[in-house]
């Protein structure tokens, strides 16, 4: 897998864009705007992360860890109840980069075993 190439991992990053900008269209109720942003630029982050330098199973892993959470940010956040709109804004793109993480981790274990083969240390 090159650089810059895996469409997992800018679907995450598109979906963490997402997160961030629904602020400047959603009303804030209580802190969802510090777990859009949050989770937002996290998942930007550690999407760029693996685009960058692919063939790092634990990053995807920890791409999903943040997808899941930013699922579960309405709820931690108590804005899932308040303000269903805002939570959706955040549930249906941390549901995106969690199906796009899952998809990344496979290609991204082949290509670490692709260079790190079992008995070279």
């Amino acid at each position: 897998m090159k650089r810059w190439t895996a469409w997992q991992n800018w679907v995450a990053v598109a979906a963490g864009l997402y997160t961030v900008l629904a602020m400047t269209w959603t009303t804030a109720v209580g802190s969802s705007n510090a777990y859009m942003l949050t989770g937002g630029v996290v998942l930007i982050v550690i999407g760029v992360i693996n685009l960058a330098a692919p063939g790092m199973p634990v990053a995807e892993w920890v791409q999903l860890v943040v997808a899941a959470l930013v699922v579960a940010s309405p709820w931690m956040g108590s804005f899932a109840t308040d303000m269903p709109a805002v939570a959706w804004h955040t549930w249906i793109p941390g549901v995106v980069a969690l199906i796009a993480s899952i998809m990344a981790i496979q290609p991204a274990m082949k290509v670490y075993h692709e260079h790190h083969p079992i008995g070279s240390h």
